[in-house]
C-alpha cells in the first residue's frame, strides 16, 4: 500500500472513533481526492480505488474492535479476490464518502462490499473476498466472528454475491 500518510493520519483518527455495536452495520470513511490520486486522465485511477478501499477495510476492522486483536495475533489479511464497478469519476479535491461492510461470510472467506459516494450519489462499488491467515494458516470466519459478544448470526446472502461467486465459479471452469 503506498497510502502511508493516509494510514497514519487513520490510525491518529482511530483513538477518538466511537466503536461500532453492531459488526455488520456499514462504517463511513470520509476522504478527499488528492494529486498523487490522479491518472492521466485527471480523475482518481481505477487502481488507487482499490488502494483506497484497503484503507476502508482496516476502518472496518477498527471500528469493530478486530484491529488489535489482529495485530497482537500477527494475522494478515488477504484479498482473494474483487468485483468493482466505476460508476463516476472523482477529480481532484473532491470530497467523497467510502463505506464498507461485511456482507456475508462463508466457511472459508469474509465477503466484504464497499462503495464511494460523492454526496448522495454512487461512484464506485465493490465486493470483496477476504481472508486473514497467520503462520498456522487461514483464520476461519468462525474463529474470529468468536471474538464478539453477543455473537453475530450469519445474513443471507446477498443477490449480487451470489451471481458473482457463480460468475467466478464459471470462470475458473473454463
Amino acid at each position: 500500500m503506498n497510502l502511508y500518510f493516509r494510514l497514519l493520519c487513520l490510525l491518529i483518527r482511530l483513538t477518538w472513533i466511537k466503536k461500532q455495536t453492531n459488526p455488520l452495520a456499514p462504517c463511513q470513511l470520509k476522504m478527499r481526492v488528492m494529486l498523487n490520486d490522479l491518472d492521466l486522465n485527471f480523475h482518481v485511477n481505477n487502481g488507487r480505488y482499490l488502494t483506497i478501499m484497503d484503507l476502508g477495510r482496516i476502518h472496518l476492522m477498527a471500528v469493530n474492535g478486530l484491529l488489535k486483536t489482529i495485530y497482537k495475533n500477527r494475522w494478515m489479511p488477504v484479498l482473494g479476490s474483487a468485483k468493482v464497478h466505476f460508476i463516476r469519476s472523482l477529480r481532484v479535491f473532491e470530497k467523497f464518502t467510502m463505506t464498507t461492510q461485511v456482507v456475508y461470510w462463508d466457511e472459508k472467506w469474509i465477503y466484504v462490499e464497499q462503495k464511494i459516494f460523492k454526496k448522495d450519489e454512487l461512484y464506485v462499488v465493490a465486493l470483496f473476498k477476504t481472508l486473514l491467515t497467520s503462520k498456522k494458516g487461514k483464520i476461519s470466519p468462525e474463529q474470529l466472528l468468536a471474538y464478539f459478544n453477543p455473537p453475530v448470526k450469519k445474513p443471507d446472502i446477498p443477490l449480487r454475491l451470489k451471481a458473482w461467486l457463480e460468475a467466478e465459479k464459471m470462470s475458473k471452469e473454463e
